[in-house]
């Protein structure tokens, strides 16, 4: 790492995990509950008010953006609801091992892949919803090298963290090649890749990208970012998550926290600096988040919020068949065998719920 501060490098790299296809949920810790004023925490929640404990698969970043919004704005308490926020990130329990548990009531999966591995593993969970329609794994490569599929990682130098490798191997399968690379782990600053030591960097585009033009000096020309998606491996990302049983008990309560969440989200959408500054001052006030970095990250994020599928159906969408099918395709390209039956995993009649009215809520 050729930058001087690791821990803002560590900070900026949570977007989706790490890990095969990088879809492995980095973790989610039944933490200090945050983002409710302290009045609220030391006198509890008003009479009548249903409390969820909801695990986050990373820090208290921008990332959450539309749930800060949501939540500073009022939303959740509109619903009824009063919310504990569980810190995720390094060296905490993961948002599955939170809501096996018991100790959080819903799960937000950074990455769909350790999500649904979970799930033959004895665990009754329901997915019913996601934040991001396309996760933010990619490749990042330089414009002097440009690298757009596995044809241009053939007998190259690819740079990226441990565990990343099943997702060179697989897009090197989804294009019907065997795997010929040489893979060099490399920290999530992408400094390596600027210094030529290979020709692609795992990334997500929501932060390698943003460490180049602040710390290299690089602008949008001087680089390129595929996404997976983009090479046959879509993926959903920030999955909405609990235990079967809990959200039938629970149901107007699940209900209520994805219509504000929706709402949240959108709000983001009209101005990604508010967001940003929640971030930064209030919910992740103890993390010394750069107010730029965050901003830059909300703007590079909030058009994965978006598909075809919530341009029709609503924020937080999930198409089973897309699931089962291309998605289920990709994992088992980066040999992962154990997989549930997307129909019967994916529950999208809460957000029916959500939209009875239409999609402008």
């Amino acid at each position: 790492m050729t930058s001087s501060t690791p821990r803002r490098s560590l900070l900026r790299a949570g977007a989706a995990g790490a890990g095969a296809l990088g879809l492995a949920s980095l973790a989610a810790a039944c933490s200090q509950p945050s983002g409710e004023p302290a009045a609220a925490q030391e006198g509890g929640a008003p009479a009548g008010t249903t409390t969820l404990r909801v695990a986050l698969g990373w820090i208290k970043n921008v990332e959450w953006a539309g749930l800060w919004r949501a939540d500073d704005a009022g939303y959740y308490a509109e619903e009824g609801l009063s919310i504990e926020w569980l810190q995720g990130g390094p060296n905490a329990p993961t948002v599955m091992a939170s809501v096996a548990s018991g100790s959080a009531d819903l799960g937000i999966a950074a990455g769909q892949q350790s999500l649904l591995q979970s799930i033959p593993q004895g665990n009754d969970f329901v997915l019913v919803g996601s934040i991001f329609q396309d996760a933010p794994g990619s490749l990042l490569s330089l414009a002097s090298h440009p690298v757009r599929s596995a044809a241009d990682l053939k007998g190259q130098k690819v740079l990226g963290q441990e565990g990343t490798q099943p997702t060179i191997d697989a897009l090197f399968r989804l294009a019907g090649m065997e795997p010929d690379y040489e893979f060099i782990t490399a920290a999530f600053d992408p400094g390596p890749l600027v210094e030529g030591q290979g020709v692609a960097y795992t990334c997500y585009l929501t932060n390698q990208p943003i460490i180049l033009e602040e710390s290299y000096g690089m602008g949008p020309d001087d680089y390129v970012v595929t996404p997976y998606s983009q090479m046959g491996i879509p993926q959903y990302a920030s999955t909405v998550f609990g235990e079967r049983s809990y959200l039938a008990e629970q149901r107007a309560a699940v209900v209520g926290f994805l219509r504000a969440s929706a709402r949240g989200w959108a709000d983001n959408e009209q101005d990604p600096e508010i967001a940003a500054r929640l971030a930064v001052e209030e919910y992740g006030v103890d993390l010394g988040l750069d107010l730029e970095q965050q901003v830059r990250e909300n703007e590079l994020q909030i058009p994965l919020t978006r598909s075809d599928l919530t341009a029709s159906a609503g924020m937080f969408r999930m198409d089973p068949a897309l699931m089962a099918g291309e998605m289920y395709t990709a994992l088992r390209a980066a040999q992962v065998t154990e997989l549930p039956d997307a129909a019967q995993v994916i529950d999208m009649t809460l957000l029916d719920e959500v939209y009875a009215d239409g999609i402008d809520l």
